[in-house]
C-alpha cells in the first residue's frame, strides 16, 4: 500500500505542476473548469501523501523497513491521457484493496481491515472524479473488478525508472514481465494483439489470455502466436466482451495454464506476463 501510494504522490505532483504552470498539452481552456481541477488535485495530493504516511506509520508499528519514493516516468503526453491514466491506475489500486482487506480479515487484523476499507471508499471517490473528467457517468460497474498484490506491484514499476528504487528489494512480492496491449478493445467482442519481451523457458506455444473483471470467475481465451523473436512476442487472443459484459477495467494476463480459475489469485499464481490493463 505504501509503496504505491508514494507513486499516487509522484503523478498527482507532477500532474498539478504540469496544469498549473501550463504546460503545452496540459492546459485547461475554461477557467473555472481549471480552477476546480486544480483545487481537487491539489486535495487529492494531500490525501495521497497522508494515507502514504499512514501506511509507513504501520510498518514502522511492526518494526519493518519503510518505503521510500522511487524516480517515476509516467506514461503520458497530455491532460487526457493522464485523466484516462488516474482512473485506470485508481481502479487497479481499489481492487487490490480488495485483495488486502481479505488478507487481513483471513489473520483477524480487523485494525487494519478497516484501515484498508476506509482508502477503498476514498479511491472510490477518486475515480468516479477521474471519470467524470472524461464525460463519463461516475461509476461503471456495481461492482468494482477485484485484483491481486503481485499484479499492482508489478503495473507500478511500468511508472518507475529502472535502477531508481531501493525499496523494491525489501517488498516481499512476486514481479511480472510487463505486458502491452497494442490494440485496446472497445465494448464489443473482437481480437485484441498483445506483446511481452520473451524470457528464457518461455513456452510461447502453451499460453492463455485470462482475463479478471468485476467480481467473476476469470475467463481464459486461447492465445495465438503471431509473431515471435529474441525482442518481441506478439500475440492475439479474444475478448469476449458480449459473451461477459467486460465493462469497467479488466485484468488481462498471459498464463501457463487455461483454469479453470476461481479467482485472481489462481491468476497470479498461473501468470507469466502482466499485468496488461483494459478499461472499456
Amino acid at each position: 500500500m505504501a509503496f504505491t501510494g508514494l507513486s499516487e504522490v509522484a503523478f498527482f505532483d507532477e500532474l498539478l505542476r504540469n496544469i498549473t504552470t501550463s504546460v503545452p498539452g496540459y492546459q485547461v481552456a475554461n477557467a473555472q473548469e481549471r480552477d476546480i481541477v486544480i483545487k481537487s488535485l491539489t486535495t487529492l495530493l494531500a490525501q495521497a501523501e497522508l494515507q502514504a504516511i499512514a501506511e509507513n506509520s504501520g510498518l514502522r508499528r511492526f518494526n519493518l523497513n519503510t518505503v521510500r519514493p522511487c524516480r517515476y516516468s509516467f506514461p503520458v503526453s497530455d491532460y487526457k491521457s493522464a485523466i484516462a491514466l488516474g482512473e485506470t491506475f485508481t481502479n487497479l489500486k481499489l481492487g487490490t484493496l480488495q485483495d488486502i482487506l481479505t488478507r487481513f480479515a483471513m489473520g483477524s487484523d480487523f485494525d487494519l481491515a478497516r484501515f484498508a476499507a476506509s482508502i477503498a471508499g476514498q479511491k472510490g471517490q477518486q475515480s468516479g472524479w477521474f471519470r467524470t473528467l472524461q464525460n463519463k457517468v461516475a461509476s461503471d460497474v456495481p461492482f468494482p473488478t477485484t485484483g491481486n498484490v503481485d499484479f499492482l506491484f508489478s503495473a507500478v514499476q511500468r511508472f518507475i525508472v529502472p535502477r531508481n528504487c531501493s525499496s523494491i528489494a525489501d517488498i516481499p512480492l512476486h514481479t511480472f514481465q510487463p505486458l502491452n496491449i497494442l490494440t485496446p478493445p472497445g465494448p464489443r467482442t473482437q481480437l485484441i494483439r498483445v506483446s511481452w519481451k520473451p524470457t528464457t523457458g518461455d513456452k510461447s506455444g502453451q499460453l492463455w489470455m485470462t482475463y479478471i473483471n468485476q467480481l467473476n470467475t476469470p475467463i481464459a481465451e486461447r492465445m495465438n502466436i503471431i509473431s515471435s523473436n529474441n525482442e518481441t512476442v506478439v500475440a492475439e487472443a479474444l475478448f469476449p466482451y458480449e459473451k461477459y459484459l467486460l465493462n469497467g477495467l479488466t485484468i488481462a494476463a498471459v498464463t501457463t495454464s487455461g483454469g479453470p480459475f476461481a479467482n485472481a489469485a489462481e491468476v497470479s499464481q498461473a501468470t507469466a506476463f502482466g499485468p496488461g490493463l483494459i478499461t472499456v
